[in-house]
């Protein structure tokens, strides 16, 4: 066996050797990617081999690509009657994922970042007295919070403590949310900058898809879990667990800005701390919420 059969039959890169439009060489990689049998290959015409249209093109015309085949991606480039094959699944996996925390990522900064341009324009308007001492508190602990995101790091505070503390900074964050009800009857373990960013993203979406009232509640489920929930009153919707699918959005998100990226944060977050994320219709209207962790001794009560 010649240097170059032997290096080419123990490589991971893929190759297929073309003369006239027929098969001369097919090593075991390049086998195994486009999944046939390398016993009868050679001599056979091209499409034997190289199945998918784009690749027989690549082999006619020259060029690289990268394509999906038999649920690999597959990067490929055709030259001088030799096609390479790399698998680049994993590759493209990470790099998908990689794009997805991106997205995460910006979308967890957006509304809080439009919250501090609205307490800047309060500091404009309101150069002195107790609005702007609050104005400036409020941007103090949601640039805290953002560096605290950025490094990685939850508050540093484990003791049970009470949803209902956020709102004073959702009502200055979201446009309409001094309108929200809040009904928080129970108390919380879970990681306090983690329950704001449910909430920012829950009652957000219930102000801009749903109708009021909007009500801002825990309870307990059937199964005995503490939820803590958003309830709004508009209509039945089609299909509640596809929302939480990144970049899913509701019928009545139409012409509504936003990147279908808030439920799928939610549950991310949610089964962090252990707990799930769900939308349900009730009697009252739409609720969309989180399972908490809880102070011990609490559950049983």
């Amino acid at each position: 066996m010649s240097r170059w059969r032997e290096a080419w039959e123990a490589s991971r890169q893929g190759l297929v050797l073309l003369e006239g439009g027929q098969v001369r060489y097919l090593n075991p990689a390049a086998a195994h990617l486009l999944d046939v049998r390398r016993e009868g290959a050679e001599g056979r015409p091209a499409a034997y081999v190289l199945r998918h249209h784009r690749l027989l093109e690549l082999a006619r015309a020259g060029g690289e690509a990268t394509l999906a085949l038999g649920g690999r991606v597959l990067h490929v480039r055709a030259e001088g009657g030799a096609v390479f094959l790399d698998d680049v699944t994993e590759t493209e996996r990470t790099r998908a994922e990689l794009e997805q925390e991106r997205r995460m990522l910006a979308h967890e900064f957006r509304t809080p970042v439009a919250g501090l341009a609205g307490l800047l324009e309060v500091l404009r308007d309101e150069p002195g007295g107790p609005e702007r001492e609050r104005a400036l508190a409020l941007m103090a602990d949601e640039v805290a919070r953002l560096l605290r995101l950025v490094q990685g790091q939850g508050a540093a505070r484990a003791e049970a403590w009470s949803p209902e503390e956020l709102r004073p900074r959702l009502t200055r964050l979201l446009r309409g949310a001094e309108a929200v009800a809040w009904r928080v009857e129970h108390r919380t373990t879970a990681d306090r900058d983690r329950v704001y960013q449910v909430l920012v993203n829950l009652v957000e979406n219930a102000l801009n898809y749903g109708r009021p009232p909007v009500v801002v509640r825990t309870r307990r489920l059937e199964d005995g879990r503490l939820a803590l929930e958003v309830v709004d009153a508009g209509g039945p919707l089609a299909d509640y667990e596809r929302l939480f699918e990144p970049g899913s959005r509701g019928v009545h998100a139409a012409g509504t800005r936003g990147s279908g990226l808030g439920l799928a944060l939610v549950r991310r977050i949610a089964r962090g701390w252990g707990g799930e994320a769900y939308g349900v219709r009730l009697e009252e209207g739409n609720a969309f919420g989180v399972t908490l962790p809880e102070e011990e001794g609490e559950a049983d009560a």
